[in-house]
């Protein structure tokens, strides 16, 4: 009979956390210390909860990821994007246990205008691609063992939290601002409850080394907003849909450099999961009807 995998997950309060609590599965027995009792910056207090947990697995979905911020707050961002990942493989391969990472599609420069594969170049072109792409690179070296996941746009449903585009869009909606949306950026929206089931699913399978986990199909940032409103009115949040103004990423006056293009292929995790990734627009209606369902829009 095999034995019950004892999983600790770090950031559990967050987006990916809240949805890996909200699978609950079986096969699986998960830990989630708050960031208080593990501290991705205090080594001494890692060793000790990995000594009491005493896990097989770590899934690691704490990061910074405000990436205008991390420009400014340099030191903060690469300590919990870079140093801390690495500080938390090396502890978690000195003791034998698979460590699960999530890295992001901005570690691309956006050049290559069609689908990113997982052997593509990266190019980090600021300060937050940078950390995530060192922090990747340094749990894919600690160990073969180790898995790490790159996505983007991650968006769901939060009991308590509201920080994902989706909700931005509808707050702005709702309180009758312009709806001002860069045109020139395109990515894949990511439906984090998704992303929680593939992280499990590759888990059981024994997936090992780098994954591109995202939903099927690019968009820009100006063509979600749309959608998102269309869905909401579409779903009875909002009466009408406010028009979206096209606009450059230029105009919002930051100098930070971003890559305009970080549509990623998920077709190599497509086949290892043995089904298609599927569309995130169905994961938009499912998280608007939980929104309505729970009055939280």
């Amino acid at each position: 009979m095999q034995r019950t995998q004892r999983i600790l997950v770090t950031g559990g309060n967050g987006l990916l956390g809240q949805q890996l609590k909200t699978i609950a599965p079986r096969d699986f027995q998960l830990f989630f210390p708050s960031h208080a009792e593990f501290d991705l910056t205090n080594i001494g207090q890692m060793v000790a909860q990995l000594t009491e947990f005493k896990p097989h697995i770590v899934i690691n979905t704490a990061a910074y990821n405000l990436v205008d911020q991390c420009e400014t707050e340099r030191v903060l961002s690469w300590s919990v994007n870079a140093e801390a990942p690495e500080t938390l493989a090396a502890l978690c391969a000195r003791e034998g246990i698979r460590l699960v990472h999530y890295s992001a599609d901005h570690i691309f420069d956006g050049a290559k205008k069609k689908p990113y594969v997982e052997k593509d170049v990266a190019n980090p072109l600021n300060h937050y691609a940078a950390g995530k792409f060192m922090g990747e690179q340094a749990v894919l070296r600690a160990s073969p063992k180790n898995l790490v996941l790159r996505t983007s746009r991650v968006f769901d449903w939060h009991p308590t939290q509201a920080k994902t585009f989706v909700h931005v869009v509808l707050k702005a909606a709702r309180e009758g601002r312009p709806l001002q949306v860069a045109t020139d950026q395109v990515s894949v929206p990511t439906y984090a409850n998704d992303l929680a089931e593939w992280t499990l699913e590759l888990l059981r399978l024994k997936a090992k080394g780098l994954y591109h986990a995202v939903n099927d199909e690019g968009v820009s940032q100006s063509d979600w907003a749309k959608i998102i409103l269309d869905e909401a009115v579409r779903a009875k949040l909002l009466p009408a849909a406010p028009p979206v103004e096209p606009v450059l990423s230029s105009s919002s006056g930051s100098t930070m450099r971003q890559p305009d293009y970080t549509v990623m292929s998920n077709k190599k995790l497509a086949k290892k999961l043995g089904h298609p990734a599927g569309s995130w627009r169905g994961g938009l209606r499912k998280m608007l009807a939980r929104m309505k369902q729970d009055g939280l829009a």
